[in-house]
């Protein structure tokens, strides 16, 4: 009948054993899932710019209307903080502000988990006509994680058709680069 009512379990010396191989493991995966956190933050914040890039260019074709795409002031003018929310909107005057709510097609808020460097030249806005082209206002925005680790920067180019593109690391050495081919950088 003793036999029955013997406690089961681990003896203390084969916990700390499986419990020092859990460590060990977890101190060489811990790397990896900071990584995989990087890159899927990197990707979502491509994703809704590139989203928001396409809503501007389709409305202004759409619409037959021009739609400015840049972070608004207090004031509802196109400012030159891109650590403002991001906002495209109907801009029929070409004034490069909103004056109604309607105008607004989509405002979108990226530092969460980064920030934007908006490279527009001497304009602090993207333009698209109704044409869907940006002739006069094109550029970059680079995109930077909160740590500044220029591997997981993007870089997104409007060309004048209005189309995005993504940077990519044709080099091989872990850093996209720039319009120019330089290693981004994520300093302003």
């Amino acid at each position: 009948m003793k036999n029955s009512y013997m406690a089961r379990g681990f003896s203390l010396l084969e916990l700390i054993i499986v419990l020092s191989i859990v460590a060990i493991i977890a101190t060489y995966a811990a790397p990896s899932f900071d990584m995989l956190l990087k890159k899927s933050r990197q990707r979502s914040a491509l994703s809704e710019l590139i989203s928001l890039i396409n809503l501007a260019r389709n409305t202004a074709i759409q619409e037959q209307v021009p739609v400015t795409l840049c972070p608004l002031t207090t004031s509802h003018k196109c400012g030159s903080d891109w650590s403002r929310p991001l906002t495209a909107f109907r801009d029929p005057g070409f004034k490069k502000q909103t004056s109604n709510q309607g105008q607004i097609l989509r405002v979108v808020q990226f530092n969460s988990y980064g920030h934007l460097i908006g490279k527009t030249g001497i304009r602090n806005y993207f333009r698209f006509r109704p044409s869907g082209l940006a002739e006069e206002a094109i550029g970059n925005i680079v995109w930077c994680p909160e740590d500044n680790d220029n591997r997981y920067a993007s870089q997104i180019r409007i060309n004048m058709g209005g189309r995005p593109f993504v940077s990519k690391d044709t080099d091989g050495d872990g850093v996209p680069e720039d319009t120019y081919g330089q290693n981004l950088e994520c300093t302003q």
